[in-house]
This record gives C-alpha cells, structure tokens and sequence, in this order.
C-alpha cells in the first residue's frame, strides 16, 4: 500500500451507517421538520419535537439504531425550555443588577445634594 492510499483512507462515521429511506417511510416527519426549521428561521431547538419523531421513526423503521435521545443530543439539557429558562434567569439578574447601580447613583446624587 502506498503512502498515497494511507492518505486517502476514510473512516465511517461514529454512529455507523445511516442509510437513506429508500422507501420514504420517514417522509411525513422529514417534511414536519423541513417546514418548522423554515417557519422558526432555521433555529432547530424550536422545532426538538419534530427532530424527536424523525429519529424516532427511522429508529423504529430499523434507519438507523436503536439510540437513547440523550445520546444524539437531545437530552433536557439542550432543550428550548432550558435555554429559555436560563434566558429569563439571565434577563432578571441583568435586572437586578442595574436596579442595584440605579440605587446606588440615586443615593450618591442625594449625599452630593446634601453637602452643598
């Protein structure tokens, strides 16, 4: 074998073959998916349901294997709801900090007030 074909050598993906429904048994969840990714401007989070059932049927149509979701990405920890929790809990800290500075500006203003 020579260095060249050493070199050009691929290597299969991690999960092993993810072969194409050839039958259009996923079809129907594909199309959902396509059409919440287009509605929601390509942000997939918005759409997990519709990612949920297509893995889901081509898992149960034998597409691809039997996997824990959690596995492929989409555990709760990644789920819109998670990012929109830590969102709110961002935005309210954000909240109370400028409160705390706005606070504070008004007392220095006041005791800048008092001593003239």
């Amino acid at each position: 074998m020579s260095n060249r074909s050493k070199q050009n050598a691929s290597k299969g993906p991690d999960k092993g073959a993810f072969p194409l429904d050839h039958f259009h048994e996923c079809d129907n969840e594909a199309k959902q998916y396509n059409q919440c990714i287009q509605k929601h401007e390509n942000m997939p989070k918005r759409c997990r349901k519709y990612q949920v059932d297509y893995l889901q049927c081509r898992m149960n149509n034998g597409l691809m294997e039997k996997e824990d979701l959690s596995k492929l990405g989409l555990g709760p920890e990644t789920s819109w709801e998670s990012e929109e929790q830590e969102k709110q809990f961002l935005f309210d800290k954000i909240n109370r900090i400028k409160t705390k500075a706005m606070d504070e500006v008004k007392k220095k203003t006041e005791q800048s007030n008092k001593q003239e």
